[in-house]
């Protein structure tokens, strides 16, 4: 059937001219959405010989016609009813959707843990980057940490460090609703070095036990309490009551309950990490699969205080370089499909985008074109494993808690092994498109 004759049988089945409102297409749908969705016959829709599927979401009838077909009905259907026909990135649409659909109280939660690192990663990057430039001078010049230049750049370097608990709490206050300079000063009372080996109702305690992540709870709980207080305390008293309280309250129960909670979180995360890059690495892959899936929801920032924490314990994450490898799988994938796409569309999404995945920014082929096309991002997530296995094998870790691409190799234990583990999963994340294939949309 051509597009002449299907546009009006569409028409009729949507209800008519008077009840659509809009008309959109991206690759592979038609997007319409009507005033009254009770008027659509969704089955004739369906018996329609193009249409391969009817999806109704709300008041938005989308007919699934496959690529090509779709940009053609719609400005067909535009021409007859004098509604202008927009084209619109599946990619977008398909990042808006995921966003709905992931909007979960448990998963806002860990987005608002994310929020908390996500403007340190600036610090963690010039830091790092100072580490790598530090380490390597005093290699090639021996004695520079003595010298006063040399102590210098060790201050630069390390200063991210020394006061992440305080920026953790006062980010944590912040984005919970409480006062942040609260949540530095928690920060700074379980850090202290006067709380070390005193005793509380039997319990000791020790200056940074659970590190990072004990900030967070301390300091998101304070800020909840302080919330509490401030909306029954009389108002010529909350300036005065309401931080006393809170510092008071939550000082306590961090160093009796939290602190000691956070540091059983923090070894039972530390021992299984350490578990799994020694005894079997190859296993570490499975970290790296799920990876893209959690970017897809903001939730992969989660994990920098798990990092942070690793590092904190052990002077090093074995976690980072494993899950990077999801990213240059990405690169490997959408490189195949560079290669092989007829769409001139695609391939220019594809060669723009390939660039900064290679620098660990992966969302732009992740939305515009391992997504739309299902069996790469499959294919991303495999070779993402493999390539993360293989880093655990090699046993390379990272010194900062937050970095992907080529540029985190100045800041592992083994820029070589680093970048061979990057090239694994580039090969495998190629293999496996290769492997899958997938549909190319037509132009």
């Amino acid at each position: 059937m051509s597009n002449q004759n299907i546009a009006p049988e569409i028409v009729g089945f949507i209800g008519g001219k008077e009840n659509l409102k809009s008309i959109q297409n991206c690759y592979t749908r038609v997007r319409m959405t009507v005033a009254d969705v009770k008027k659509c016959n969704q089955e004739a829709l369906g018996k329609l010989d193009e249409v391969m599927g009817v999806v109704v979401e709300g008041n938005s009838v989308q007919l699934v016609v496959g690529p090509g077909k779709s940009a053609r009905i719609a400005n067909t259907i535009s021409d007859m009813t004098g509604i202008k026909s927009e084209e619109v990135e599946e990619a977008e649409l398909l990042k808006q959707a995921n966003k709905e659909k992931n909007n979960t109280p448990f998963k806002r939660g860990l987005k608002q843990v994310a929020h908390v690192f996500v403007p340190i990663i600036p610090a963690f990057i010039a830091c790092g980057l100072m580490v790598a430039i530090y380490e390597a001078g005093y290699v090639f010049f021996p004695g520079l940490q003595e010298t006063d230049f040399g102590k210098i750049l060790s201050a630069i370097a390390y200063s991210v460090f020394t006061i992440l608990p305080i920026i953790v709490g006062y980010n944590t206050a912040r984005e919970f609703g409480g006062s942040p300079i609260l949540g530095a000063i928690l920060a700074s009372i379980l850090n202290a070095g006067a709380i070390t080996g005193i005793h509380v109702l039997g319990i000791e305690c020790a200056a940074g036990r659970g590190g990072v992540i004990s900030v967070l709870i301390v300091a998101a709980l304070g800020a909840k309490l302080e919330r509490a207080i401030r909306k029954v305390i009389p108002e010529i008293l909350d300036t005065f009551l309401t931080p006393l309280i809170t510092i008071f309250v939550m000082t306590f129960a961090g160093l009796i309950v939290f602190q000691p909670l956070a540091g059983f979180i923090s070894d039972a995360v530390g021992g299984f990490v350490h578990y799994i890059i020694y005894n079997v690495p190859a296993l570490a892959g499975l970290a790296t699969l799920v990876y893209l899936p959690l970017v897809m929801t903001g939730m992969h920032h989660g994990l920098i205080a798990v990092n942070a924490q690793l590092i904190a314990d052990f002077g090093v994450t074995y976690l980072l370089p494993v899950t990077c490898m999801a990213g240059a799988g990405q690169v490997g994938a959408a490189f195949y499909i560079y290669l092989k796409t007829k769409n001139k569309r695609l391939k220019k999404v594809c060669k723009n985008a390939l660039p900064v995945g290679m620098l660990g920014i992966g969302e732009p082929l992740m939305w515009g074109v391992t997504i739309p096309l299902g069996k790469p991002f499959l294919a991303s997530c495999l070779g993402g494993a493999v390539g993360g296995s293989a880093m655990a094998i090699m046993k390379v870790a990272a010194k900062i808690p937050e970095l992907s691409g080529l540029q985190l190799s100045l800041i592992t234990t083994s820029p070589i092994k680093y970048l061979i583990g990057v090239a694994i999963s580039y090969a495998a994340g190629f293999f496996f498109a290769m492997l899958l294939g997938f549909t190319d949309p037509e132009e």
